[in-house]
């Protein structure tokens, strides 16, 4: 479960990515504490914000998987890097002085959602590089695990730091960690061999390649289906988590911050069950799990009790965070090196591409008709479209015409 940490390389990549990971959700946490604040909670501000952080994973995710496969992946996660250190020191200083207004909060989202859009595939196709193939089914999990590591901690020490110091304060929390960050990267790129060379192509027939390599192993397209269901109907109601919380509590901030918490926790046991299972994974096992995260979308609408929301928030993350963290390591064990990058922007594409519209949508939902319909409405989709892919990828495993891949994703 734990034998990649026994490579140096991935140590340091590993508490590259937390260091990372921390300093986002300061800055995220920060910008929905800002926004929730400034507006009184409007749940289509509050979408809003969502879409610009993770709209960067629609547009750009393409693209950024490409420069990953066609470039030294450790050159370009220290210039990202460096690039969010400079993006967390300009919002430290519009905090500072009294600067920051809304739609410089949703711009600021939208340029870490880029910072984050370029470094996911490119550090997630580096794993490869710093432990051997054997290991992979060890590191996909823990570089995930480390990522829900930082979303547990980072809402834990962001909470006092707001209370005590401010925006000023979180946002210089944020510079620093990102700066932490670049230097390990700095290092990282001391302890990994160079880059094999690549053979030059165009941008079209990168992408035309990336898309072949998809639709030739079968796993993959079910797979993707999985994860753009997943992100568009049940984890979606992340973007209404300051709602939420004003619903169970007097003190609205405060529950936020325990219900990200609450995430995390569940989103971190999400993950290390996946380690935990090994190869024991399947693509018709992570579509049940998406229709059991639709019950608990639907369920999350309709409850008031704080206890029960506890419950719930532990579930929803441990499910979100079970199905992603399999489906990547499906796709890392049957992907070549060389079409890493492009097939994993995909999967990012899916993921954090899809998550802003989905976000936007249940806050459109909210406002239009009421908390407990808009819930059950994108609950119910994920019912229905978890259900649709685990008998249709259960079905095609078991046709004669079927081959390995197909059997391996039942």
């Amino acid at each position: 479960m734990f034998r990649a940490l026994r490579h140096p390389p991935f140590r340091t990549l590993w508490a590259l990515v937390i260091l990372g990971q921390l300093g986002y959700w300061f800055s995220s946490i920060v910008f929905q504490w800002e926004v929730a604040n400034r507006t009184g909670n409007d749940p289509l501000a509050l979408g809003v914000l969502y879409f610009c952080g993770l709209a960067p994973f629609l547009l750009f995710s393409l693209p950024a998987g490409m420069v990953a496969d066609s470039r030294d992946r450790r050159t370009l996660i220290i210039l990202v890097q460096v690039a969010a250190s400079l993006l967390a020191v300009t919002a430290t200083l519009l905090a500072a002085l009294a600067a920051m207004t809304v739609p410089a909060l949703m711009v600021l989202s939208f340029l870490a959602g880029c910072v984050a859009t370029v470094l996911s595939p490119a550090s997630h196709a580096l794993i490869a590089k710093v432990v051997p193939a054997e290991d992979m089914v060890s590191a996909v999990p823990l570089q995930s695990a480390g990522v829900n590591l930082a979303r547990i901690t980072g809402p834990a020490l962001v909470g006092p730091v707001l209370m005590v110091g401010g925006p000023v304060s979180a946002f210089g929390a944020y510079a620093a960690l990102s700066i932490g960050a670049a230097a390990l990267a700095g290092r990282l790129a001391a302890s990994v061999g160079p880059a094999a060379s690549v053979p030059v192509e165009t941008v079209r027939q990168r992408l035309t390649a990336g898309i072949s390599h998809v639709r030739q192993r079968r796993p993959m397209l079910p797979a993707l289906a999985v994860v753009s269901a997943t992100s568009l109907f049940g984890s979606s109601y992340v973007a209404q988590l300051p709602l939420i919380g004003a619903r169970v509590s007097a003190d609205s901030d405060t529950a936020f911050l325990i219900l990200v918490t609450l995430g995390g926790i569940g989103s971190l046991l999400g993950v290390l069950s996946v380690a935990w299972r090994g190869r024991r994974l399947g693509v018709a096992s992570a579509a049940s799990q998406l229709a059991a995260l639709g019950v608990i979308v639907g369920l999350i609408g309709v409850t008031r009790s704080f206890p029960l929301i506890v419950v719930l928030m532990v579930l929803g993350g441990a499910l979100s965070f079970s199905i992603m963290t399999s489906i990547n390591s499906i796709l890392q064990h049957v992907v070549d090196d060389a079409q890493r990058g492009r097939v994993l922007s995909l999967y990012f594409v899916c993921w954090g591409g899809l998550l802003p519209l989905g976000g936007l949508g249940l806050g459109g939902l909210v406002r239009m008709l009421d908390v407990g319909w808009a819930f059950a409405c994108a609950g119910c989709l994920a019912v229905l479209a978890g259900l649709g892919i685990a008998l249709r990828t259960r079905r095609s495993a078991s046709h004669p015409a079927g081959d390995r891949r197909a059997r391996q994703a039942r």
